[in-house]
């Protein structure tokens, strides 16, 4: 089941509820989601929409306090499924300059942008597909930064179904630019260690990404980078 937020619902419930909390919600009315919002097979069947008699009750007291459960790349399954969300932790090396539109089997106009990120557990990237509002405030954001380094939390990721191995957003995720915990602490110290790995690494997927116009031969690292970055198309 999915909620949907619009207007000026968003900055009145963004206090109102924390990722992985658990809540009991009244009067909110439950309905057949339109399909020309769905992005995939996978998505929700029926939403539920507030208005200004919803009441919702935190079940767990303790709710604000949960927090991402953050894997590294290298623990992500290597295949679609289903239903089941990820919340991924990594060091941004790349992100598209601006939203591309794409069109759906229902003609329905969606934005889309990817992200490159890496952490120390991998040698290849990994390729998140922001989508819509995602990819837009969030990704600028983003994108501001973009070349130093930044550690970056997202949640409720779904591996991509299209071919290769990447994963996308979903109407649950939150990108997280300052992250806490252990593991992000981990992952910056890691970052500040080893920034001249990174760059390079930074280097490689630009190369990819902005080909430029010299026919320079490329070093066998490039070759793999561009083999795994290529996979990922619609």
């Amino acid at each position: 089941m999915r909620g949907a937020l619009f207007g000026d619902q968003v900055d009145g419930y963004k206090d109102a509820f924390v990722y992985n909390g658990v809540y009991e919600i009244a009067n909110a009315p439950i309905k057949a989601c339109d399909p020309q919002w769905k992005m995939n097979p996978t998505d929700m069947d029926y939403q539920m929409t507030f208005g200004k008699q919803t009441i919702i009750q935190p079940i767990d007291a303790a709710a604000s306090a949960v927090v991402p459960q953050y894997q590294t790349i290298s623990q992500l399954p290597r295949f679609n499924s289903g239903n089941e969300k990820f919340d991924v932790i990594g060091v941004v090396i790349y992100i598209d300059e601006k939203a591309r539109e794409v069109t759906t089997a229902q003609q329905k106009q969606l934005s889309v942008r990817e992200i490159v990120v890496t952490d120390q557990n991998v040698e290849q990237p990994l390729i998140i597909s922001a989508w819509n509002d995602l990819a837009e405030v969030d990704c600028d954001s983003l994108s501001a930064s973009s070349g130093k380094l930044q550690v970056v939390g997202f949640t409720a990721l779904r591996v991509s179904p299209h071919k290769g191995f990447s994963l996308a957003t979903t109407m649950s995720t939150t990108i997280i630019q300052s992250p806490r915990g252990e593991r992000a602490d981990g992952l910056r110290e890691w970052v500040s260690k080893h920034r001249k790995l990174l760059t390079d690494m930074q280097s490689r997927v630009v190369d990819v990404r902005k080909p430029g116009n010299d026919e320079t031969i490329k070093k066998i690292a490039t070759l793999k980078m561009k083999k795994v970055l290529c996979l990922h198309f619609f």
